[in-house]
């Protein structure tokens, strides 16, 4: 039986000629029972506009938000969708014409709950980030913590948790909702595994992380871990990449914990 799968994109509307590329891309699948949930925050016109174009070839569903924020957007999209499998987009990446088909064959006839696959940066020509060269079972949670969103696929009838509203671009928290998602997901023991093949493009990040992004890092560990872990993980920061995070790190840690006793207390 062949599943349907929604292709869930976050936009501000901002980027017009990359929008273009992905729905291009997406246009051109080898595997055509795949719906387009694009939830626009921002130039909603232009953003329609653009749409427009491609509806003769794509099933687009389009929600326009009034709130800002990445999570937010995922999750207004997500009761949107109504695929087997979500495929977490971003406005600026795009697709080999075998994605979908490669996301439907690895769902087929197993219990796979979350399938994690490789970014490769198609102007560099080189991987996204570091990758295992075979196929794998993640079985412990660390395993989860350097994954990007673009590289998730999900089954949307075993992993209805939304994304954590604290996390994401425009949230308290500027990153780390997909790893929060994946570490919850973990917990609830899905059936999570990595294959080496390339779903998806986007230029490879060059820069060291921000100050506010290790401030979300922190957050992240502050829900998830204990202090101990996070010591560690700043002093491989600064073995590693000559990075000192302490100061970021622990400062994002303390505002989660804040904001967790405030939520209790209130």
């Amino acid at each position: 039986m062949e599943m349907k799968i929604s292709f869930l994109v976050p936009t501000l509307g901002a980027r017009e000629n990359e929008m273009r590329r992905l729905l291009d891309s997406l246009v051109t699948q080898t595997y055509e029972k795949i719906e387009v949930v694009v939830v626009a925050q921002d130039n909603y016109e232009c953003i329609m506009t653009l749409l427009d174009e491609y509806s003769d070839n794509l099933n687009i569903v389009y929600v326009q938000s009034k709130e800002r924020g990445l999570s937010k957007a995922r999750n207004i999209g997500l009761m949107k969708c109504t695929g087997d499998i979500i495929v977490l987009s971003d406005d600026d990446c795009w697709y080999n014409n075998l994605t979908a088909e490669m996301i439907n064959n690895s769902f087929q006839n197993s219990n796979l709950d979350i399938f994690l696959s490789k970014i490769y940066d198609y102007k560099n020509e080189c991987d996204y980030k570091k990758y295992a060269n075979k196929i794998k079972n993640i079985n412990n949670v660390f395993g989860l913590l350097s994954r990007s969103s673009i590289e998730i696929a999900f089954r949307r009838e075993t992993c209805k948790k939304n994304f954590d509203e604290l996390f994401g671009l425009g949230a308290h928290f500027v990153c780390g909702e997909e790893v929060d998602f994946l570490i919850n997901m973990y917990g609830e023991k899905k059936n999570i595994t990595f294959s080496p093949v390339v779903t998806v493009y986007h230029e490879r990040k060059t820069k060291a992380s921000n100050y506010n992004q290790v401030i979300a890092k922190g957050a992240l560990y502050a829900k998830h871990f204990n202090c101990i872990i996070g010591i560690l993980i700043c002093l491989k920061d600064l073995i590693i990449r000559r990075e000192n995070n302490f100061k970021a790190f622990f400062r994002g840690f303390n505002e989660y914990k804040q904001i967790e006793r405030d939520i209790v207390n209130i």
